[in-house]
């Protein structure tokens, strides 16, 4: 039997339909966790439950106003339930975190899930625009998101990583969900991929929020980059003087 997470509420959000459940969990820049973080701090979403399993998640506790939690937390809001990770969870956490996320959203009657990851480019310094793309776990959900123009569908490839199993278990148990994927940093975090796919979404589920805060940050991390790239080509032709001392 496969073990899964226990869910501790506090007490048990009404939720307003359609209602939605957003998963935001440590990835390829960060993406979905600094938009699950970002959408928790702006909208002063409630945090009214946790996840927890002393099999699956690593011996690390995330510490709140002086009380210790799990790092796994839920937050709602009117029609919104966030599944936030403070942490990168170990691989054999995923398949029973989808069990568990995707039972959790069939008991409240959730109408879609929304999954957010980067993919990671090469020239991710100068892109202007980041493209975004698609994946579904049912095909009405898929005929729905291709009247978006601002976003793609990913035609053909494989998703690694955390939201995989999500999909799958979605898939196999009639739930929608759908992953937004948005072009970024492999190792950095990424606010200007994070506030992209948080503008689509908050378009999709009719919420307001204000990205200028992520925009900011986005142009602090470029400057940043831009800054130790100069750097280090000015220091390229010292690194080159000389003949190894050893050869092969």
């Amino acid at each position: 039997m496969v073990e899964e997470f226990k869910i501790i509420e506090k007490y048990i959000p009404q939720l307003s339909k359609p209602s939605y459940m957003l998963i935001g969990l440590p990835d390829a820049g960060l993406v979905g966790g600094i938009v699950s973080e970002y959408l928790i701090n702006n909208l002063q979403l409630k945090e009214y439950g946790e996840l927890y399993s002393p099999d699956l998640l690593p011996p690390i506790s995330h510490v709140s106003n002086g009380q210790v939690m799990s790092p796994v937390k839920l937050y709602h809001s009117s029609n919104l339930i966030v599944v936030h990770s403070w942490i990168a969870l170990p691989v054999n956490a995923l398949y029973p975190l989808a069990k568990s996320i995707v039972s959790y959203a069939k008991k409240y009657d959730i109408n879609t899930i929304i999954s957010i990851t980067g993919i990671p480019v090469p020239n991710r310094l100068d892109l202007q625009e980041l493209n975004t793309y698609w994946v579904t776990s049912t095909e009405d959900l898929a005929e729905e998101l291709s009247k978006y123009p601002e976003i793609k569908k990913f035609t053909e490839g494989y998703v690694a990583g955390p939201y995989a199993p999500i999909l799958l278990e979605s898939k196999f148990n009639g739930i929608r969900n759908f992953l937004l994927v948005v072009e970024s940093f492999q190792d950095l975090p990424d606010p200007e991929a994070s506030a992209k796919a948080l503008q689509f979404i908050s378009k999709y589920i009719g919420i307001a929020v204000d990205i200028s805060g992520l925009l900011k940050e986005a142009e602090e991390i470029r400057d940043r980059i831009r800054g130790l790239m100069e750097q280090t080509k000015r220091q390229m032709p010292e690194y080159s003087l000389g003949r190894p001392s050893t050869y092969a």
